[in-house]
């Protein structure tokens, strides 16, 4: 072996079970066989370190760390510690890697003495590229050099690239360039731990500024492995982001006043900084559960920052959004740039800053609590963020209930968003499928397969929902829960809060006498629909009355509920005879304590699902299947009435009204629905329905082909 043509190939791994034995074949096939495999597992609680540990066995090129959880950045400082190559590759434990990527790039720095060497890469999300090369049907994005290779100084990489690869992201991610490690150590590079985001085309940026040659590459090398349909990291809320940004751009004036760069690149890169500032600030009021008036401030301290005032004194603004926010926050004029990002970011929207208003004491809560936070895992919304259990058979604070059926779309989405909660405390997922006839039992057996800890399932061979069991988690769910308490999510909604359960379970256990806590949610349709788009029963965070728990105007997510297991010994048989699971589940716990309300929104609903109960009640004579569901609902009611002694017959008999007056609704009976006798229920409903009705039943044929001429069908 030539050692100082070694390559070291570091990659930081994390719960990667499901994608590590992929990458690390990609890394061992490689055609330049000079290479030094270094993974570090970084307090993995799923099966990672094993099959690292079995890799190394098979391979003596792999050597495997083994730390407790730092994050991202702390992993990847550990194993560029351990290397001992002349090259370095960066390569997240998710992703895998072209044949000759390794052989490319080294002939392409090689050939021009360059320090640094980059290629293209590509987003491949679902069935993607199988390691061997064989492709699959898979939607991909390629990032890429377009025409031929390209090598160059630092000044005309800067005049002739830089801006292009920013932009077209090649600049952002660090897995697809090959490293001097002389460079490395000689400037002491290394991750700022911290940071979540942008830490990754910081430490990039830092190191071409000490490059002198730079060499480019055409065609994509790196696969960038991407949940179908999972939110972007870049697109969540980083408490951190602003700082980073401030943090990238002294790491960007520092590579263009190396390179040289034209006034012409400086003043375009300028453009490019302030935009991805602005669009990190705007996230507080878009993505944060923070009050207007904390906006505002931060807002205020963003003006007040020196870096940000040297950055507005040189820059000439290109485009509406940067022209209006230099102008703003130049003369520190942060009430009107204030109140302009409350409108474009969403929250102009009446209601919308109380909807988010409240979180600031939630926030309390999760301070207190030490979190482990995870690198570009998150990308993927893959991975278990389960903090380290102090003994492995300590108790199971929550058990996830999953139901599913032919949930194959949804499943994973639902898996992967139980699999990124953060907590202090183990919890386990229980999902039972009652005879899917698609491949949704075959995806859940691999995620078992990957988390066997964690992931518990039923395979039901016969479905129990056509032979009248209409609630199975109580019959196979609820009795095989270790958890102290139950957390409920069917398989085509998902949790969209890393935060969620943390959050519940602090408020319950500092409030014992809670029987059952829930959020509000978002909607989303399969097929287009005039609608709300969020399920938000109340305004702000609350205690709710059994009263109102039983009689309410809005439906409460199931996706929402968590309860104490404690409550579910003592289901009477209203429960087991009740057509939907969620309300008995939700009367019973009223009755059993305080029930209390976050206006904070965590979970997705699904609307359209072709399984659906809603669906399925649309199948046939909908009026009458409406007609039967409620009076089967009715006979669910009496049957708590008699279990709570008839304390609470008001409350019944007005939800028993409400069910009355929403199957006139539904089925369109406006006039008989728009009498006194309802009238008090029309006015709860929300404007935009109230809008709707009126206008449906005073111009029902302008409506309908309004309707149609939008959606392009009757229904909607």
């Amino acid at each position: 072996m030539v050692t100082k043509d070694l390559v070291s190939i570091v990659v930081p791994v994390y719960n990667s079970a499901r994608y590590l034995a992929r990458c690390i074949d990609s890394l061992c096939s490689q055609s330049y066989p000079y290479l030094e495999i270094i993974l570090v597992d970084d307090g993995s609680q799923d099966n990672s370190l094993t099959i690292a540990q079995q890799a190394a066995g098979s391979d003596p090129r792999i050597q495997v760390i083994h730390q407790e959880n730092r994050g991202a950045a702390g992993a990847r400082n550990a194993g560029m510690e351990r290397m001992s190559g002349r090259w370095l590759l960066l390569i997240d434990a998710d992703d895998y890697i072209h044949p000759d990527m390794t052989r490319d790039l080294l002939k392409a720095a090689r050939a021009c003495q360059a320090q640094a060497a980059i290629c293209g890469f590509e987003r491949v999300y679902g069935g993607g590229r199988e390691s061997g090369g064989d492709e699959a049907e898979a939607r991909s994005e390629v990032h890429a050099l377009a025409g031929p290779a390209w090598a160059g100084s630092l000044h005309e990489f800067s005049e002739e690239l830089l801006l292009l690869l920013f932009r077209n992201l090649m600049l952002r991610t660090q897995s697809n360039k090959l490293y001097q490690t002389e460079v490395i150590r000689k400037h002491q590079i290394r991750y700022p731990v911290g940071f979540s985001i942008n830490e990754d085309i910081w430490f990039c940026v830092r190191y071409l500024t000490f490059c002198r040659r730079i060499a480019c590459i055409p065609g994509s090398y790196l696969y960038y492995w991407q949940n179908e349909g999972g939110e972007s990291l870049i697109g969540r809320y980083h408490p951190e982001g602003v700082e980073s940004c401030f943090l990238l751009l002294s790491a960007m004036d520092g590579l263009l006043q190396a390179a040289r760069s034209s006034k012409k690149i400086r003043l375009e890169m300028d453009n490019e900084m302030l935009f991805h500032l602005c669009g990190f600030a705007g996230h507080s009021y878009s993505k944060s559960g923070k009050t207007t008036k904390e906006c505002l401030e931060e807002i205020r301290s963003l003006a007040e920052r020196e870096e940000l005032q040297a950055l507005l004194s040189r820059i000439r603004p290109k485009g509406l959004k940067n022209q209006t926010a230099c102008f703003l926050l130049k003369h520190r004029w942060c009430r009107v740039y204030h109140w302009l990002c409350m409108g474009l970011y969403g929250r102009w929207r009446p209601g919308r800053a109380k909807r988010l208003g409240q979180a600031a004491q939630i926030s309390q809560v999760f301070q207190k609590t030490a979190w482990k936070f995870d690198r570009k895992d998150e990308n993927q919304g893959q991975e278990a963020f389960v903090m380290a259990e102090t003994e492995k058979e300590s108790q199971v604070m929550v058990s996830i209930s999953c139901i599913t059926f032919n949930h194959e779309p949804y499943i994973a989405r639902a898996l992967d968003s139980f699999l990124m909660q953060k907590t202090s405390f183990p919890f386990e997922i229980l999902v039972y499928d009652d005879a899917s006839t698609d491949r949704t039992q075959e995806i859940i057996r691999e995620y078992e397969r990957n988390y066997p800890d964690v992931i518990k399932p039923y395979y039901q061979t016969e479905n129990q929902y056509s032979k009248g069991k209409y609630n199975v988690e109580g019959f196979y769910n609820y009795p095989r829960a270790k958890g102290k308490y139950i957390a409920m999510c069917d398989g085509d909604d998902y949790w969209i809060d890393e935060k969620k359960l943390q959050m519940q379970v602090d408020y319950m256990e500092a409030h014992p006498e809670c029987a059952m806590c829930l959020h509000s949610a978002r909607i989303e349709t399969v097929e287009t629909a005039i609608q709300p788009l969020h399920i938000r029963p109340y305004r702000k965070n609350r205690c709710i009355p059994a009263e109102q728990v039983i009689d309410k105007a809005s439906n409460y997510p199931t996706a929402s509920l968590v309860f104490p297991a404690k409550y579910i010994r003592d289901l009477q048989d209203y429960y087991y005879v009740s057509p939907v699971g969620d309300i008995p589940i939700q009367i019973h716990m009223a009755s059993k304590g305080t029930v209390y309300y976050m206006d904070r929104e965590m979970s997705v609903y699904r609307q359209g699902v072709s399984v659906s109960w809603s669906a399925l009640m649309k199948q046939g004579d909908y009026k009458q299947n409406l007609i039967d569901h409620h009076n089967a609902m009715k006979v669910m009611y009496r049957g708590f009435s008699q279990e709570t002694g008839g304390k609470y017959d008001g409350s019944i008999q007005r939800a028993c009204r409400r069910m009355d007056f929403l199957t006139l609704i539904n089925v369109k009976e406006y006039d008989e629905a728009l009498s006194p006798s309802y009238r008090s229920f029309y006015r709860e409903l929300d404007w935009r329905t109230r809008f709707f009705i009126r206008f449906e039943r005073m111009a029902p044929g302008l409506y309908r082909g309004l309707r149609k001429l939008v959606f392009g069908k009757d229904r909607c």
